[in-house]
């Protein structure tokens, strides 16, 4: 028998979600980062942007590595962002 709460849980995380970080945290270790969203809204971190990474964490919009995840459709947010989506408890699935 599946527990109620158990089960809400599970459907809110997006086991499929990824995400890269690049340049430093303000707030994070990188470390810290990567088990903080995987523990709150089980997204998976990938080392580099490719056309399956759903978001890269970037202080700075404008670096290679930004503009490479744009051309792929991969969506870039900031440190604020990425809070926002840890207290959430989930981030939104991108790829269609």
């Amino acid at each position: 028998m599946i527990n109620n709460k158990k089960e809400k849980n599970m459907t809110k995380k997006t086991p499929m979600t990824t995400f890269c970080i690049t340049g430093a945290l303000e707030k994070f270790k990188r470390i810290d980062a990567i088990v903080e969203i995987h523990n709150k809204t089980n997204a998976r971190f990938v080392s580099g942007v490719s056309s399956q990474t759903d978001y890269l964490i970037s202080s700075r919009k404008d670096t290679t590595k930004a503009k490479r995840a744009k051309s792929f459709g991969t969506q870039v947010i900031d440190e604020t962002e990425m809070m926002a989506f840890i207290k959430a408890g989930v981030f939104p699935v991108k790829r269609v």
